[in-house]
């Protein structure tokens, strides 16, 4: 049986803070729909940053007893980057209801690989990965906020309230048979290069040990949050790849340009004069890589036998300034034993 349940506890907004509910623990959760309600001091202006309204999130994550982390999404602003996620995996979706000062946004964390069926449509019930909430009495969503000046360079969030909805499915014989016993497990980090790097040498040890279904990268300056920052860049990471090192093999490369101009439209904010009229942007500074595509359909790169150090992150760096950062999240599925 497939079930759909607000959480009755709300997320209440204080700036650079870590706001925390309790999960049900009933079922399989196969996806989570978070709702923000946000106040601003005053009407965004065209001009803001494209990214303004998805700053309100610094950092998501799930976890379970013992320090169990299934969905990890730390670093800064990774609500740009959730947004981003959410336009690749469900796209025609409206994400933001704007009024003067008042937004509404929408953010959906979908654990599975098939957020939608084989009828195209929308998939909330996918059992092909889900967090085993039946086996935890302890699982807990945490949001970290940024900072009240993280919209632009002169609108302040004035209050804030998130609330999160559900679904999961119950563990009935059925439903365990036909989940894959397999769980998400995401992490992030953050790379600051130091300066640039030629030909991919700007490289990081991917987390292995599970599969490695993709990997996502936000680029950000140095921008401070009083001038609207950080902002996202184009021309820090002119290259990337993926390279199975014991094999010396590259199975990814790739220029900047050509995963940037597959991306969707960013549909970051709308002009307050009129709050129906959209205004999507060409996304800049965010990249995805799909291991789907090279490996496990579902699963992506099977790297449930490798060590440390055997898949590499390689990006050639063309332009640096101090404090620029690559945040990078690694989405990951792991098998479960009942």
């Amino acid at each position: 049986m497939n079930i759909t349940k607000p959480v009755v506890d709300t997320l209440t907004w204080a700036a650079s803070s870590d706001k925390q509910i309790d999960l049900p623990n009933e079922g399989l959760i196969t996806e989570i729909e978070l709702e923000l309600y946000l106040t601003a001091s005053g009407a965004l202006a065209s001009a803001g940053s494209v990214a303004s309204l998805w700053r309100a999130i610094q950092s998501l994550k799930i976890e379970g007893g013992g320090g169990k982390v299934y969905f990890g999404m730390s670093g800064v602003q990774m609500g740009i980057m959730l947004h981003y996620l959410n336009l690749l995996d469900h796209p025609g979706t409206t994400w933001r209801e704007i009024v003067a000062t008042s937004q509404y946004l929408n953010f959906r964390l979908h654990f599975g690989s098939r957020p939608r069926d084989i009828f195209g449509r929308r998939n909330p019930f996918d059992l092909t990965c889900a967090i085993p909430a039946f086996k935890e009495t302890n699982l807990k969503l945490t949001w970290g906020t940024t900072a009240n000046s993280a919209l632009d360079a002169s609108v302040t969030i004035s209050s804030a309230t998130m609330r999160a909805t559900v679904h999961e499915v119950l563990p009935t014989p059925e439903a365990i048979a036909a989940w894959s016993k397999k769980i998400p497990v995401s992490s992030s980090e953050a790379y600051d290069p130091g300066a640039t790097k030629s030909d991919y040498s700007g490289q990081r040890d991917v987390p292995v040990g599970n599969h490695i279904r993709r990997i996502v990268i936000m680029c950000l300056d140095a921008t401070a949050y009083s001038s609207a920052g950080p902002l996202l860049k184009a021309d820090q990471m002119t290259e990337v790849g993926v390279l199975l090192n014991k094999e010396n093999r590259w199975i990814f490369k790739s220029r900047e340009q050509a995963i940037r101009l597959q991306n969707p439209k960013f549909d970051g904010m709308q002009v307050a004069a009129t709050p129906n009229v959209d205004s999507p942007f060409d996304v800049q500074g965010l990249y995805n890589i799909d291991l789907r595509r090279y490996d496990n359909p579902d699963y992506g790169l099977d790297a449930r036998r490798m060590t440390p150090g055997d898949v590499k992150l390689g990006m050639t760096i063309g332009a640096y300034g101090a404090a620029e950062t690559e945040h990078i999240w690694y989405d990951q599925v792991q098998d479960f034993q009942l």
